[in-house]
């Protein structure tokens, strides 16, 4: 059996084949790493609004605001009431503000109204 000149992949066919695997290879898990970020940060939004809700639940049922952290999905959360008045006297704008301890950054605001007990 002979073998011809021109059978198999030189060297540098080889190499540069495995540099265009690697580059391929290289973007997949940055891509897969961008989405798992992209994920996390999607289920920090939705612990944030449920952490807001339950605040804005409170005000609305006349349960004095609970300072300090709310925890949601064993994240704790800083959450921050603000009521202003409306030009109806027995209702009040609620902004609440939701963001994980520790952090300034807010990551959900949830606006509403609660009855300020005039009467019915």
């Amino acid at each position: 059996m002979t073998r011809s000149g021109e059978a198999g992949f030189t060297l540098i066919e080889a190499l540069v084949a495995m540099a265009v695997l690697a580059m391929g290879a290289v973007s997949l898990l940055s891509a897969t790493e961008g989405h798992s970020r992209r994920i996390t940060e999607l289920s920090d939004r939705v612990a944030a609004r449920w952490a807001a809700e339950y605040r804005l639940s409170e005000a609305r049922v006349g349960l004095p605001g609970t300072p300090g952290s709310v925890e949601v999905y064993g994240i704790e959360f800083d959450v921050q009431v603000t009521r202003r008045p409306t030009n109806d006297p027995d209702l009040q704008a609620v902004s609440v503000s939701s963001a994980i301890s520790g952090t300034d950054q807010v990551l959900y605001i949830l606006d509403g109204y609660v009855d300020t007990g005039g009467p019915s």
